[in-house]
C-alpha cells in the first residue's frame, strides 16, 4: 500500500527461516538481507537501512527512508537499454495509466521514466539476490 506496509496470512506449516522477497511491477527485485523467521504468529520486517535488503539494494532517499530501485521494466533484473526501448515506445503512443513502463508512477510515460532508468543503468543497477 502506500505507506509501505504489508499484511498477509502465513500457514503456519511455515515455521522455519525464510527470505522475504518483494517484486514490484517496474522495480528491482529485492530480498531480506538474511532469512526471517517465521516462527512467531506476526512477522514485522523494515526495509529501513540499506543494510536490510540483501547487497544493500536499497536506494537512500537521504531523508531516512529507503526505496527499491524503480526501471527494471521488463523485469530481467537489470535496468538497462531494454527497459529504455519499452518506455520509448509507450512514450511515443502517449500511453497513461497504470502501467509496468510508467516507472516514477505518475500515471504517465514521459521523459521522467527515462530520466529514472537512464540514472539507474548509469550505476549499474541490478537485483541482487542469495
Amino acid at each position: 500500500n502506500q505507506n509501505g506496509t504489508l499484511s498477509t496470512s502465513i500457514p503456519s506449516t511455515f515455521s522455519g527461516n525464510y527470505y522475504l522477497t518483494v517484486v514490484h511491477r517496474n522495480s528491482i527485485v529485492t530480498t531480506t538481507a538474511s532469512p526471517v523467521s517465521f516462527a512467531g504468529s506476526v512477522i514485522t520486517y523494515l526495509f529501513d537501512a540499506q543494510s536490510k535488503a540483501y547487497g544493500d539494494n536499497l536506494l537512500s532517499m537521504g531523508d531516512g527512508y529507503f526505496v527499491l530501485y524503480a526501471g527494471d521494466v521488463n523485469l530481467d533484473g537489470y535496468v538497462d537499454t531494454g527497459d529504455v526501448t519499452l518506455i520509448d515506445n509507450d512514450q511515443f503512443d502517449f500511453a497513461s495509466g497504470y502501467l509496468q513502463t510508467d516507472a516514477n508512477g505518475d500515471g504517465f510515460v514521459d521523459t521522467g521514466d527515462i530520466t529514472i532508468i537512464d540514472n539507474n543503468q548509469f550505476n549499474f543497477v541490478g537485483a541482487i539476490l542469495p
